[in-house]
C-alpha cells in the first residue's frame, strides 16, 4: 500500500524535490558569493520576501493532488473498490505525502538556516550578525523548525481543500490566501503571545543595548508602577499634561527623569529577546502541527462520507 501510494503521487513528489534541490544550489551559490561581493547582497535584499512563501507552496502543491487528483482522473472510485479500506487508503497517502514534505522542507530549512546567517553577516558591520534578528519576523520565519510547521500545515490544508471542494485548481487558488492569512493571523496575534513577554522599564526612555537583539513589540510611556497599559488604554495613550512640556525642555537625562518623577510614568519596553527564541519556535510549530491534525481530521471526515 505505500509502494503504491508512493506510485500515484510519484510525479508530485519528484517535481517538489527537484524544485528543493535547484533551491538549494540557488541558496549556496548565493549565500558563498554574498561573502565575496556585497552586489549580490542587494540583488537578494529585494527577492528575499519570495521565500517566505516556499513552505506553503511546497505543501499545498503536494496536499491539493492528494484527494481533489484522484477525483480529476476517476482513480478514486477504482481505489475505493478494492480489498483496502478507504479509511487505510486515506492514512497511507497522508502520511508518506506528509512525511515526505517535512524531510523535504527540513532539509532546506537547513540550508535557510545558513543562508540567512550568510544575509545578516553580509549587511552587517559587527560580527553578531544573524544572531540579533533572527527573533524578530523577518529572520525567525525564515529559520528553525517553524518552517517545517508551515509545510505540513499548507499540505493538510491542501488535502482538506482538495476533499471538499474536489477540484484540485480551486483548491490550490484557495488554498494559497488562506494560508497566508493563517500566517498573518499567527504573526501578528498569536506568535507575540506564546511565550510571555519581557518588560523593561525606566525614566528617559533609553534602551539598552540588550534591547537591539530582540523583538520589541510595544513601547510607550505608561503609569509608575505599571508594566502594560490599564484595562481600556492604549500603549499610544496621552501621558499626563504638562509632562512633554517638561520633557522638552529638559538638557539632560538626569532632568528628563524628573519630568517622568513629576508626571508619576516611567517608559515601558514590551520585548520578546533573543533567549525565547527556541521556545518561540518550539510553540508556534506545536501551534500549525495542532491545525494541521485538525485539518487531516477534517479531510478523514470529508472522504469517509463520500460515495464512491
Amino acid at each position: 500500500m505505500t509502494w503504491a501510494a508512493w506510485r500515484v503521487q510519484r510525479p508530485q513528489l519528484l517535481a517538489a524535490m527537484g524544485a528543493v534541490v535547484l533551491l538549494g544550489l540557488w541558496l549556496a551559490a548565493t549565500g558563498l558569493a554574498m561573502g565575496h561581493s556585497q552586489s549580490w547582497k542587494y540583488w537578494t535584499d529585494g527577492d528575499v520576501y519570495v521565500l517566505y512563501a516556499l513552505p506553503g507552496l511546497v505543501g499545498l502543491a503536494l496536499g491539493v493532488p492528494l484527494v481533489a487528483g484522484e477525483i480529476d482522473r476517476g482513480t478514486n472510485r477504482l481505489a475505493w473498490t478494492q480489498s483496502v479500506t478507504r479509511a487505510r487508503w486515506l492514512a497511507v497517502k497522508l502520511a508518506v505525502g506528509s512525511l515526505v514534505t517535512a524531510a523535504l522542507v527540513a532539509a532546506l530549512a537547513a540550508v535557510l538556516n545558513w543562508w540567512t546567517r550568510a544575509i545578516s553577516l553580509a549587511a552587517s558591520t559587527d560580527s553578531g550578525g544573524f544572531s540579533g534578528v533572527r527573533i524578530q519576523p523577518s529572520g525567525f520565519d525564515l529559520s528553525g523548525m517553524v518552517i517545517i510547521g508551515y509545510a505540513v500545515f499548507a499540505f493538510a490544508l491542501g488535502a482538506a481543500l482538495g476533499a471538499i471542494i474536489r477540484r484540485a485548481g480551486w483548491a490550490f487558488a484557495v488554498g494559497v490566501p488562506v494560508f497566508a492569512a493563517c500566517r498573518l493571523v499567527i504573526e501578528d496575534w498569536v506568535r507575540p503571545h506564546l511565550v510571555a513577554p519581557a518588560t523593561y522599564a525606566n525614566l528617559t526612555g533609553a534602551a539598552p543595548q540588550a534591547l537591539w537583539n530582540s523583538w520589541v513589540l510595544n513601547s510607550g510611556l505608561l503609569p509608575a508602577g505599571r508594566t502594560s497599559p490599564a484595562p481600556g488604554q492604549a500603549w499610544s495613550a496621552a501621558p499626563p499634561a504638562g509632562y512633554y512640556s517638561c520633557a522638552n525642555q529638559a538638557k539632560s537625562n538626569g532632568e528628563l527623569a524628573r519630568c517622568a518623577v513629576q508626571a508619576h510614568v516611567h517608559y515601558v519596553i514590551q520585548f520578546q529577546p533573543d533567549s525565547h527564541y527556541w521556545p518561540l519556535q518550539g510553540a508556534e510549530t506545536a501551534s500549525f502541527a495542532i491545525l494541521a491534525a485538525a485539518l487531516i481530521g477534517v479531510t478523514v471526515t470529508a472522504v469517509r462520507r463520500w460515495t464512491a
